[in-house]
């Protein structure tokens, strides 16, 4: 009879011991694929070279869900100075420029981004929510260089299917996405003084996400991103 206790108890902690097993594979398997399901649904590509460097260095990402379905994934790409240099020869190199024709390529993308100007993909499932070049835009879109918010001047629409050059000098476009140019007001302060860093946010009923860039030192270097659900209703 004592040697049947201890079979049993023996039996029961080693069922136990499977189930508990069973159930921590269970919670890693989900976690795994909720995981994955909320991961971004477009992998960044290889960026390569000088320019690729560049480009790294000055753009930023933010994705917006609902439980596990992706509602916004959005890349900008700050056309600072340093972007705009490194543009320019990838440009020419492409074009094979003589030394006069690449500075024209250079003085015209200086003049045309003199002020801030960023470069957006922007994949919204919702087709009627990826307007942000419509006055009546479901998003607020607004820039603050530390001299107070302001929204675009303008917003150019770049439509699919995008050029090999546009695809050359913006790697992260795809099938799915629409492109947008927006041109902001002078970002400098009243006295003509430098901002020191720059944060751009867009927000709607899907959401609302914030890039921000350093720009004291040149460098583009915060990487920092938020993205978050709107607020519910009292």
């Amino acid at each position: 009879m004592q040697s049947l206790k201890v079979k049993t108890l023996s039996n029961f902690l080693a069922l136990s011991k499977f189930i508990k097993g069973l159930m921590v594979k269970g919670l890693s398997i989900s976690l795994a694929l909720t995981a994955g399901c909320r991961s971004l649904p477009f992998p960044d590509p290889h960026l390569e070279g000088p320019y690729g460097r560049t480009l790294a260095l000055w753009t930023r990402k933010a994705a917006l869900y609902s439980g596990l379905e992706t509602r916004a994934f959005v890349r900008i790409v700050y056309l600072s100075p340093e972007v705009i240099a490194a543009q320019a020869r990838q440009i020419s190199q492409m074009r094979a420029e003589l030394p006069d024709q690449a500075a024209g390529t250079l003085e015209r993308l200086r003049t045309e981004d003199a002020h801030p100007t960023f470069f957006a993909i922007v994949y919204v499932p919702d087709l009627t929510a990826n307007d942000w070049n419509d006055p009546n835009s479901v998003w607020r879109i607004a820039l603050n260089t530390g001299f107070g918010e302001h929204a675009p001047e303008r917003v150019e629409r770049v439509e699919r299917p995008f050029s090999a050059e546009l695809r050359a000098l913006y790697p992260y476009l795809d099938e799915y996405s629409v492109a947008y140019v927006l041109h902001f007001p002078d970002g400098h302060g009243p006295d003509s003084s430098e901002p020191n860093d720059a944060q751009l946010i867009a927000a709607g009923a899907l959401g609302k996400m914030e890039f921000r860039w350093l720009l004291s030192d040149g460098s583009g270097a915060a990487t920092t991103t938020e993205a978050g659900e709107p607020p519910r209703a009292p």
